[in-house]
């Protein structure tokens, strides 16, 4: 992690930058041109968190060295796609929708290559009870062999890269974590923190059954949260696939894709918000405890309480995809060779633009922060646009005073939706061009 760490000096007030990437099938091309612009940008993740298809992104970038990264990624999108049919280059409206629905029924009948293959006849229901066949309706022991060709499991397992994956035991529906600094690391836990039921079979490790993490969280967030609060300052990359696009459905088809944005959408806010505000009500409680040392001297948990205030600033980086009208509701099971790149042109645009901005505030932040210190920041970014922050750097400068120092002043605890920017929605999903 330390060669990481070096060469992330340019982003100087930070000690670990972090990326959780979610679950979202096919969207999560996405994921290619965001990690591409993060890089350029000085931003290489030196911890890195994944469920379902965000696992197998996650190992990817952890089995390679940073400037392999974005090749290996595109090598892997590549191998588990079927070209375009038929041919398309830059088709839109009615068009676009019409080949993306039959892109994703292909899927559906074939499978991917490389990566899940529907099960031979009979129907799961007339399968031997208890087997993979019997419990799911794809087979994916194919991916043992195609997560190596892509993924350095040695490189994983050296710790060079902080890799952590999300999962769920079957038996109690707990989450699990597979952290390559707890443990070693190998195919089969990729395989299970992507087993989305009752697609894809569970994986058994170590005696247990797990399923895809997206039955628990399907936004690893909690995972980097708990490992890194106590071990320095963190700028930890949140993207959501399934961000709200503003817009009203038109058809049963957008009914269907807005559902699954508003469900899939809020759960990320959610807990979000909930690490957000833990996140600041500690560090508030930290700076009246390095006042007042002697209200927990005999404290019985006294430990506890030290334990709780020993963290540093945790701020999060919330990167809306905002999709465009021709995206159907499968579209997380769309898997076409166009449509991939698109997406990985949309994630670099996003970045690059949300990177920009940050930079330019930078140093007003950074100031502002001097004033009214917080624990932890969120600001969330549609199309490359930040559209919310619940920190507020100019209403911060303005209460300076001269001989004004840091210390004076009690941290800020900020509230969700402190400061909310007007988003840029597009046109109607059914007005395409």
């Amino acid at each position: 992690m330390e060669e990481l760490m070096k060469a992330n000096e340019i982003v100087r007030d930070y000690d670990h930058i972090a990326i959780a990437f979610q679950g979202g099938g096919s969207l999560g091309a996405y994921y290619i041109g965001a990690l591409e612009a993060m890089q350029l940008a000085g931003h290489a993740p030196d911890t890195v968190a994944g469920v379902s298809i965000g696992a197998f992104t996650a190992a990817i970038v952890a089995g390679n060295e940073p400037a392999k990264r974005v090749e290996k990624l595109r090598e892997f999108w590549h191998a588990i796609s079927w070209a375009d049919w038929p041919v398309v280059t830059d088709i839109q409206g009615w068009v676009r929708k019409w080949h993306n629905q039959v892109s994703s029924m292909q899927g559906f009948v074939f499978g991917q290559p490389a990566f899940f293959k529907p099960w031979l006849f009979p129907a799961p229901l007339l399968q031997l009870c208890g087997s993979p066949a019997a419990t799911s309706y794809y087979d994916t022991s194919m991916l043992r062999e195609t997560l190596p060709r892509f993924v350095n499991f040695d490189r994983i397992n050296r710790q060079a890269t902080q890799l952590i994956l999300g999962a769920t035991r079957v038996r109690d529906g707990t989450p699990a974590w597979f952290d390559n600094l707890e443990q070693k690391i190998g195919p089969e836990h990729v395989m299970a923190s992507g087993a989305m039921p009752p697609g894809f079979p569970g994986v058994r490790i170590d005696g247990d059954l797990y399923w895809d993490g997206g039955c628990y969280s399907n936004t690893p967030l909690e995972g980097i949260y708990a490992r890194l609060r106590d071990s320095g300052d963190t700028l930890c990359f949140v993207i959501d696939l399934f961000g709200p696009n503003g817009r009203e459905p038109q058809d049963i088809d957008e009914v269907q894709l807005t559902m699954k944005e508003i469900q899939f959408s809020n759960r990320i806010k959610n807990r979000i918000r909930a690490v957000c505000e833990r996140h600041n009500y500690a560090h508030f409680f930290k700076h009246i405890m390095e006042k007042h040392q002697e209200a927990i001297a005999d404290h019985p948990h006294r430990a506890e309480i030290e334990q709780l205030v020993n963290l540093g600033r945790f701020d999060i980086v919330h990167i809306l995809y905002e999709k465009p009208g021709t995206e159907v509701a499968t579209c997380d099971c769309e898997f076409s060779r166009s449509s991939i790149e698109f997406r990985r042109k949309q994630g670099y645009s996003d970045m690059k633009k949300a990177l920009d901005e940050r930079g330019e505030r930078a140093e007003e932040r950074r100031l502002a922060r001097e004033i009214a210190p917080t624990g932890s920041e969120v600001e969330t970014f549609a199309n490359g646009v930040c559209v919310k922050s619940t920190f507020d750097a100019t209403a911060a400068l303005s209460q300076a005073r001269p001989g004004n120092r840091r210390g004076d002043r009690a941290p800020i605890v900020p509230r969700a939706r402190t400061r909310t920017v007007k988003v840029q929605t597009g046109p109607l999903r059914n007005s395409l061009p």
